[in-house]
């Protein structure tokens, strides 16, 4: 799929709010993600105020259609798309494939960001959910436009004291620009290294080595697409299983 030439309306509208931002959070981000996987409300909040996060919409805010969070980091150039999501009764019409385009296209554009992550579930490990979709699906989503499986056994940190590291996960470069990209890599100055010491804040030291050295190769991290996701590393849990939470 083409990107447009610009990012246009379609980009979604910013919203720093406090009181919007956590009623896009019980509205958007709790109906469509699991518990392991979400950050507090408050979390969220403050981000935004600290400008470390970005929340974009399609729609009213106060009747979203679409939303999309990014996370930036101190010490790297990469971003992360930390939740995206489309209304349940709007899926289908192509509105979350014109949020994410016009959004990694805005993205693109800013010379000092290097590429856009993304944590999904590994649909072999993680089941098809009533109300959270089907990793298979967004996996496809993501691959149609322009997502790649970055050759890294990721481990998404636990979101909570109180909740548990979420195994069996895949971590995505999402239409890399050709300029962090050489050899069917992500270059090392795209930053994926430095992004993953903040990402995995909370994990296994074991796993978060596992995940540093294959991000660290001097040439770069292989990019895999999505029809090869057989030959994408899987880091399990302690016990053997692929996830230590549901």
């Amino acid at each position: 799929m083409n990107t447009p030439e610009s990012p246009g309306p379609d980009a979604g509208t910013p919203v720093s709010d406090p009181v919007t931002v956590a009623e896009l959070y019980q509205s958007m981000l709790v109906p469509n993600f699991p518990v392991s996987e979400l950050i507090a409300v408050e979390e969220l909040v403050e981000s935004v105020a600290a400008g470390t996060s970005t929340v974009r919409v399609i729609g009213d805010p106060r009747q979203p259609v679409a939303i999309a969070v990014t996370d930036s980091f101190a010490d790297s150039p990469a971003v992360l798309l930390a939740y995206f999501a489309t209304r349940a009764d709007q899926r289908g019409r192509g509105i979350g494939s014109r949020l994410l385009t016009s959004l990694l296209k805005g993205i693109a554009a800013e010379t000092e960001v290097s590429v856009v992550l993304a944590e999904v579930e590994h649909p072999a490990h993680h089941p098809v959910h009533a109300v959270h979709g089907d990793p298979a699906a967004r996996l496809r989503f993501y691959g149609r436009l322009g997502g790649r499986i970055l050759e890294v056994p990721y481990v998404q940190p636990p979101v909570a004291e109180d909740q548990e590291p979420v195994y069996g996960m895949l971590l995505l470069a999402l239409a890399p620009p050709a300029r962090s990209v050489g050899g069917g890599r992500l270059l090392p100055e795209a930053g994926l290294a430095e992004a993953l010491r903040v990402m995995l804040t909370g994990t296994d030291p074991v796993h978060v080595a596992a995940a540093l050295e294959a991000a660290g190769h001097p040439k770069g991290t292989r990019l895999l697409r999505v029809e090869d996701l057989e030959s994408a590393p899987v880091a399990v849990g302690p016990a053997g299983g692929p996830t230590a939470s549901s």
